[in-house]
């Protein structure tokens, strides 16, 4: 079954690398580059007060952004806090691509914070690339079984910024505190070709399984309890601790908003007991996003494509840190589903989105998106209850949507972004995004 699956995902890979070459050859002439006429910043402080503002990319510079994000949640409460992106050319920008960071920082009346801070940093001339994801959260969290069918009754709702914002039937809610720590270092080995190590640590402890009934006449038994006691795992604390090995091509014009380009990582992560896992597991994690510009003449008309696997084998993950939808570094893809919908030991979204300008001074965007997702369900006993397995492929969930984006600063090309999406069984969300969801 994993043969299959990574054969499919490896062949789609190769088939978006080489048409990349062709990609290259199309946008010749957007080798120079693309500066939209104006942004969210000239028009509130106006062109004669930033008449020096060429929109040329400078070494140092930093350019920024911050939003509110408030929201209410029933399980939450009331949330707010502030969100930010920020990029930096910290080379010469002819030959080095730009670094960014995303941060935010969110609490809620019922006392639950949620922070992280996730970027990627380009050396000087491309030399090094870094990818950081940090994030530490006290939260409670929706889990939904396992596998991408509805064996299990579940009515899906609404998420505002990948925060549930209504109880869902079937929903299975776990409260946790939470860190997560992923570093990796690539070098350049040949020309926007990678190579490197790196460390993954997710560690969910004071779990509280709030749906978990032991105690009562006919007892209840969540799939998260049954999944830890099966394969031995304490249901109060997970941890995985993972050495990586990675490959990367990145051609991407740009790393927060691309034109053009590839960008292809592959990463083994070994998880031994000697790290602090309680059993031995693998991991293989693939990505692959391509950049295919569709005029010569405007940059900003784009299709993009965006695809990750995920697969376990060789031992058994925690339930937590099985692979599960919206499982990338900035927990986007997959729009339409809350983040952990689906949940399985092999994980495959795909997801397109057509990119173009609505006004011709560069202003105002739109988008329009789609996507799939299937993960596959060993077999398990929850209670009484025998849930069949579940192959890859066997069970896919689509979902879709539109949005709109404004150019909030023309040099780092930030875009603040604003998407409705659909999926399956009344799910839908409504995503603020600050630089594009991929």
């Amino acid at each position: 079954m994993y043969l299959k699956s990574l054969s499919k995902l490896l062949i789609l890979i190769f088939i978006l690398a080489i048409d990349s070459v062709v990609a290259q050859q199309d946008s010749v002439s957007l080798k120079k580059p693309f500066i939209d006429a104006t942004d969210l910043r000239i028009v509130i402080r106006g062109k004669k007060k930033m008449k020096n503002e060429t929109g040329v990319p400078e070494q140092g510079k930093l350019m920024a952004f911050a939003a509110p994000l408030i929201g209410s949640n029933p399980t939450l409460g009331f949330f707010y806090g502030l969100g930010g992106t920020g990029a930096m050319y910290l080379g010469n920008p002819e030959t080095t691509n730009v670094s960014s960071a995303n941060a935010s920082v969110m609490y809620t009346t019922n006392k639950q914070l949620i922070t992280s801070i996730k970027g990627t940093i380009m050396t000087p001339n491309n030399g090094w690339e870094m990818l950081v994801d940090i994030r530490y959260s006290d939260y409670i969290e929706n889990t939904y079984g396992l596998g991408s069918d509805y064996e299990q009754p579940i009515n899906d709702s609404w998420t505002i910024g990948g925060i549930e914002t209504t109880g869902n039937t079937g929903g299975q809610p776990l409260e946790f505190q939470q860190v997560k720590l992923y570093y990796t270092a690539l070098k350049e080995i040949s020309k926007k070709l990678y190579a490197g190590l790196g460390y993954n640590l997710d560690w969910h402890y004071d779990i509280k399984d709030l749906s978990l009934d032991l105690e009562a006449e006919n007892p209840v038994i969540t799939s998260h309890y049954a999944y830890s006691t099966k394969f031995g795992f304490d249901p109060t604390e997970s941890l995985s601790s993972a050495l990586t090995a990675n490959i990367l091509l990145d051609s991407r014009d740009h790393t927060v908003n691309a034109y053009s380009g590839t960008y292809l990582h592959a990463s083994y992560r070994l998880n031994p007991k000697f790290l602090g896992n309680e059993n031995d597991y693998q991991q293989i994690y693939l990505e692959a996003r391509y950049f295919k510009p569709l005029s010569l003449f405007r940059a900003r008309h784009v299709l993009g494509f965006w695809g990750i696997g995920q697969f376990n084998f060789d031992g058994h993950a925690p339930y937590m840190h099985l692979p599960s939808s919206a499982n990338d570094t900035r927990n986007r893809i997959g729009r339409g589903y809350v983040a952990g919908r689906f949940r399985g030991p092999s994980w495959v979204t795909g997801e397109a989105e057509w990119r173009f300008p609505l006004t011709k001074n560069g202003l105002i965007g739109g988008v329009l998106f789609g996507n799939a997702t299937t993960v596959s369900r060993d077999e398990i006993t929850i209670g009484d209850e025998t849930i069949e397995k579940l192959n890859l492929f066997e069970a896919v969930r689509p979902a879709g949507g539109f949005g709109l984006r404004i150019l909030l600063n023309r040099t780092g090309r930030l875009n603040l972004g604003l998407d409705m999406a659909w999926g399956d069984n009344g799910a839908k969300g409504f995503y603020f995004v600050v630089g594009e969801t991929f």
